[in-house]
Protein backbone atom coordinates (compact mmCIF):
# COMPACT_ATOMS: atom_id res chain seq x y z
CA UNK A 1 0.00 0.00 0.00
CA UNK A 2 1.26 3.87 -0.18
CA UNK A 3 1.92 3.51 3.37
CA UNK A 4 4.39 1.04 2.42
CA UNK A 5 6.15 3.06 -0.19
CA UNK A 6 6.41 6.04 2.05
CA UNK A 7 8.26 4.11 4.85
CA UNK A 8 10.45 2.53 2.28
CA UNK A 9 10.99 6.16 0.58
CA UNK A 10 12.13 7.82 3.97
CA UNK A 11 14.47 4.83 5.04
CA UNK A 12 16.85 5.38 1.06
CA UNK A 13 17.03 9.15 1.88
CA UNK A 14 17.52 8.99 5.56
CA UNK A 15 21.67 10.29 6.39
CA UNK A 16 24.16 6.94 6.85
CA UNK A 17 24.90 7.09 10.11
CA UNK A 18 28.49 8.39 11.26
CA UNK A 19 29.90 4.88 11.68
CA UNK A 20 28.74 3.56 8.13
CA UNK A 21 30.77 3.61 5.17
CA UNK A 22 30.09 3.19 1.11
CA UNK A 23 30.18 -0.37 1.15
CA UNK A 24 27.38 -0.90 4.11
CA UNK A 25 25.45 1.92 1.94
CA UNK A 26 25.87 -0.57 -1.10
CA UNK A 27 24.76 -3.74 1.34
CA UNK A 28 22.05 -1.80 2.59
CA UNK A 29 20.84 -0.54 -1.29
CA UNK A 30 21.14 -4.23 -2.29
CA UNK A 31 18.33 -5.36 0.71
CA UNK A 32 15.99 -2.75 -0.32
CA UNK A 33 16.52 -3.86 -3.88
CA UNK A 34 15.17 -7.34 -3.07
CA UNK A 35 12.18 -6.05 -0.81
CA UNK A 36 11.22 -3.95 -4.19
CA UNK A 37 11.33 -7.32 -5.71
CA UNK A 38 9.32 -8.89 -3.28
CA UNK A 39 6.81 -6.00 -3.43
CA UNK A 40 6.72 -6.72 -7.39
CA UNK A 41 5.58 -10.71 -6.70
CA UNK A 42 2.91 -9.30 -4.19
CA UNK A 43 -0.22 -10.04 -5.39
CA UNK A 44 -1.64 -6.59 -3.89
CA UNK A 45 0.47 -4.31 -5.87
CA UNK A 46 -1.43 -3.58 -8.57
CA UNK A 47 -2.69 0.08 -7.02
CA UNK A 48 0.78 0.80 -6.52
CA UNK A 49 3.05 -1.14 -9.38
CA UNK A 50 3.71 1.95 -11.38
CA UNK A 51 5.59 3.80 -7.62
CA UNK A 52 7.15 0.64 -6.92
CA UNK A 53 8.78 -0.14 -10.21
CA UNK A 54 9.63 3.99 -9.95
CA UNK A 55 12.05 2.86 -6.92
CA UNK A 56 13.28 -0.23 -8.93
CA UNK A 57 15.02 2.27 -11.31
CA UNK A 58 16.41 4.22 -8.84
CA UNK A 59 17.63 1.95 -6.84
CA UNK A 60 19.36 -0.33 -9.77
CA UNK A 61 20.80 3.50 -10.72
CA UNK A 62 22.30 4.29 -7.23
CA UNK A 63 23.53 0.59 -6.69
CA UNK A 64 25.02 0.94 -10.12
CA UNK A 65 26.83 4.47 -9.18
CA UNK A 66 27.88 3.02 -5.95
CA UNK A 67 29.70 0.23 -7.22
CA UNK A 68 31.53 3.13 -9.71
CA UNK A 69 32.37 5.02 -6.34
CA UNK A 70 33.99 2.27 -4.67
CA UNK A 71 35.89 1.82 -7.90
CA UNK A 72 36.95 5.04 -7.87
CA UNK A 73 37.76 5.13 -3.97
CA UNK A 74 39.97 1.92 -4.47
CA UNK A 75 41.96 3.61 -7.31
CA UNK A 76 42.25 6.89 -6.18
CA UNK A 77 43.69 5.93 -2.96
CA UNK A 78 46.35 3.97 -4.60
CA UNK A 79 47.38 6.65 -6.70
CA UNK A 80 47.68 9.26 -4.51
CA UNK A 81 49.96 8.08 -2.92
CA UNK A 82 51.93 7.38 -5.72
CA UNK A 83 51.75 11.11 -7.59
CA UNK A 84 52.10 12.71 -4.12
CA UNK A 85 55.76 12.37 -4.87
CA UNK A 86 57.37 15.00 -6.72
CA UNK A 87 59.60 12.43 -8.20
CA UNK A 88 57.18 10.93 -9.92
CA UNK A 89 55.37 13.80 -11.25
CA UNK A 90 58.33 14.40 -13.37
CA UNK A 91 58.66 11.74 -15.07
CA UNK A 92 55.16 11.01 -15.54
CA UNK A 93 53.86 14.67 -16.34
CA UNK A 94 50.57 13.40 -18.40
CA UNK A 95 49.37 11.04 -15.97
CA UNK A 96 50.19 13.63 -13.08
CA UNK A 97 47.89 15.76 -14.89
CA UNK A 98 44.72 13.59 -15.59
CA UNK A 99 45.49 12.49 -11.69
CA UNK A 100 45.00 15.83 -10.44
CA UNK A 101 41.56 16.50 -12.72
CA UNK A 102 40.49 13.15 -11.07
CA UNK A 103 41.59 14.27 -7.86
CA UNK A 104 39.77 17.50 -7.67
CA UNK A 105 36.76 16.00 -9.12
CA UNK A 106 37.15 12.97 -6.24
CA UNK A 107 37.69 15.88 -3.65
CA UNK A 108 34.54 18.08 -4.68
CA UNK A 109 32.22 15.02 -4.64
CA UNK A 110 33.16 14.41 -1.65
CA UNK A 111 33.03 17.76 0.21
CA UNK A 112 29.23 18.19 -1.03
CA UNK A 113 28.31 14.47 0.14
CA UNK A 114 29.61 15.18 3.29
CA UNK A 115 27.33 18.23 3.78
CA UNK A 116 24.58 16.10 2.41
CA UNK A 117 24.97 12.85 3.09
CA UNK A 118 21.71 11.52 2.10
CA UNK A 119 21.77 8.29 -0.41
CA UNK A 120 18.97 9.39 -2.58
CA UNK A 121 20.45 12.65 -3.64
CA UNK A 122 24.38 11.96 -3.58
CA UNK A 123 23.67 8.92 -5.78
CA UNK A 124 20.66 10.50 -7.70
CA UNK A 125 20.98 11.22 -11.63
CA UNK A 126 22.71 9.98 -14.77
CA UNK A 127 24.87 12.58 -14.40
CA UNK A 128 26.90 11.30 -10.97
CA UNK A 129 26.93 8.26 -13.21
CA UNK A 130 28.51 9.17 -16.04
CA UNK A 131 31.25 11.70 -14.03
CA UNK A 132 32.22 8.62 -12.28
CA UNK A 133 32.79 6.49 -15.25
CA UNK A 134 34.43 9.22 -17.13
CA UNK A 135 36.87 9.50 -14.42
CA UNK A 136 37.11 5.70 -13.65
CA UNK A 137 38.37 5.56 -17.24
CA UNK A 138 41.09 8.08 -16.90
CA UNK A 139 41.81 6.19 -13.53
CA UNK A 140 42.32 3.68 -16.13
CA UNK A 141 44.43 5.11 -18.67
CA UNK A 142 46.83 6.22 -15.53
CA UNK A 143 47.20 3.01 -14.48
CA UNK A 144 48.25 1.51 -17.64
CA UNK A 145 51.01 4.48 -18.24
CA UNK A 146 52.13 3.57 -14.96
CA UNK A 147 52.64 -0.08 -15.69
CA UNK A 148 54.20 0.98 -19.17
CA UNK A 149 56.80 3.43 -17.49
CA UNK A 150 57.70 0.20 -14.53
CA UNK A 151 58.07 -2.11 -17.97
CA UNK A 152 60.54 0.33 -18.99
CA UNK A 153 62.30 0.66 -15.86
CA UNK A 154 62.48 -3.46 -15.87
CA UNK A 155 63.75 -3.65 -19.32
CA UNK A 156 66.52 -1.27 -18.85
CA UNK A 157 67.35 -2.86 -15.78
CA UNK A 158 66.16 -6.49 -15.50
CA UNK A 159 66.74 -7.53 -11.97
CA UNK A 160 64.02 -4.99 -10.48
CA UNK A 161 61.96 -7.52 -12.58
CA UNK A 162 62.53 -9.36 -8.77
CA UNK A 163 60.16 -6.37 -7.11
CA UNK A 164 56.65 -5.28 -7.00
CA UNK A 165 55.09 -2.59 -8.82
CA UNK A 166 55.21 -1.27 -5.17
CA UNK A 167 58.56 -1.73 -4.12
CA UNK A 168 59.77 -0.51 -7.69
CA UNK A 169 57.17 2.48 -6.75
CA UNK A 170 59.14 3.58 -3.56
CA UNK A 171 63.00 3.15 -5.43
CA UNK A 172 61.44 5.12 -8.07
CA UNK A 173 60.16 7.97 -6.11
CA UNK A 174 62.72 9.10 -4.15
CA UNK A 175 65.76 9.05 -6.96
CA UNK A 176 67.59 11.70 -5.51
CA UNK A 177 67.61 9.61 -2.04
CA UNK A 178 70.61 6.13 -3.42
CA UNK A 179 69.61 4.95 0.30
CA UNK A 180 66.28 3.85 -1.11
CA UNK A 181 67.46 0.61 -2.72
CA UNK A 182 69.12 -0.69 0.64
CA UNK A 183 66.03 -2.20 1.94
CA UNK A 184 65.02 -4.15 -1.33
CA UNK A 185 69.02 -5.37 -2.40
CA UNK A 186 68.80 -8.50 -1.33
CA UNK A 187 65.61 -9.59 -3.64
CA UNK A 188 67.75 -7.86 -6.32
CA UNK A 189 70.86 -9.60 -5.68
CA UNK A 190 72.06 -12.93 -4.05
CA UNK A 191 74.05 -12.61 -1.16
CA UNK A 192 73.63 -8.86 -1.23
CA UNK A 193 72.16 -7.70 2.68
CA UNK A 194 73.62 -3.80 1.94
CA UNK A 195 75.81 -1.61 0.21
CA UNK A 196 77.87 1.19 1.67
CA UNK A 197 77.85 4.64 0.38
CA UNK A 198 80.89 6.95 -0.13
CA UNK A 199 81.89 10.48 -1.14
CA UNK A 200 83.86 10.74 -4.04
CA UNK A 201 85.99 13.57 -3.77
Amino acid sequence: NNHLILIFFLMIRRPPRSTQSRSSAASDVYKRQVSILTMLGARYVAGIRKEVEEWEKKLNLIAEIIDEWLTCQRQWMYLENIFSAEDIQKQLPAESAKFTQVDKFWKDIMVKTAKKPIVAEACGGDDVLKKFQLNNNILDDIQKGLENYLETKRSAFPRFYFLSNDELLEILSQTRNPHAVQNHLRKCFDNINKIKFTDIE
